[in-house]
């Protein structure tokens, strides 16, 4: 980096603008795809806590109330995974709201409590919704893309190899995701595998 370059990147940082502006069209593209979108952490207390030892898989999971398609929050889920079921807390890693809010549910590095006899190698990722009688947000669409193809990056995950982001139903007797969630699933792998 030249003596130009630094203080031009320096100024807009002090500015607090974004890199992007300055950048080459195809440098700027390459840069905005290795920015994780926001994530709300809550904090939530958990009864047990065991660390994942290996991350091969993403799971797609969607709330599924029965009989409808509402929104809901992390805490909510928590409390109901926690108090309801017994679980150390919410099963999910990742808790995406109908408005595209990402809220965390189980740290990142936590064996999750999302689909059984595969928590200990794969991350939960969860929609609020019921996408069995209804759809996914666009926005909450484009969360889940940036999410997972951030976590593919993350965790060194080809998106187009069998198995690596996968349905609920996928490795358990469920409906979830839902079919209007499950039907978007290779399109979600294709935008990951672009990125």
């Amino acid at each position: 980096m030249n003596r130009r370059e630094f203080l031009k990147y320096g100024a807009s940082a002090l500015l607090g603008l974004g890199l992007s502006e300055f950048l080459h069209p195809l440098e700027a593209e390459a840069s905005n795809s290795l920015v994780m979108p926001h994530i709300y952490k809550r904090f939530f207390v958990f009864t047990e806590y065991e660390e994942r030892p290996v991350t091969d898989t993403i799971v797609i999971h969607h709330t599924g109330f029965p009989g409808e398609d509402k929104d809901t929050t992390a805490a909510a889920v928590h409390k109901f995974h926690r108090y309801e079921r017994g679980w150390a807390g919410i099963g999910y890693h990742y808790f995406i709201r109908k408005n595209g809010m990402i809220e965390q549910g189980r740290r990142p590095n936590a064996v999750g409590a999302h689909v059984r006899n595969h928590n200990k190698h794969t991350i939960g990722i969860c929609l609020a919704g019921n996408f069995d009688i209804g759809t996914p947000t666009q926005e909450q669409i484009t969360s889940l893309q940036l999410l997972t193809a951030n976590l593919c990056e993350q965790y060194k995950l080809d998106p187009m190899k069998k198995g690596v982001i996968v349905g609920h139903r996928n490795l358990g007797d469920t409906s979830c995701p839902g079919k209007n969630l499950y039907c978007r699933l290779d399109e979600l792998r294709e935008f990951c595998n672009r990125r």
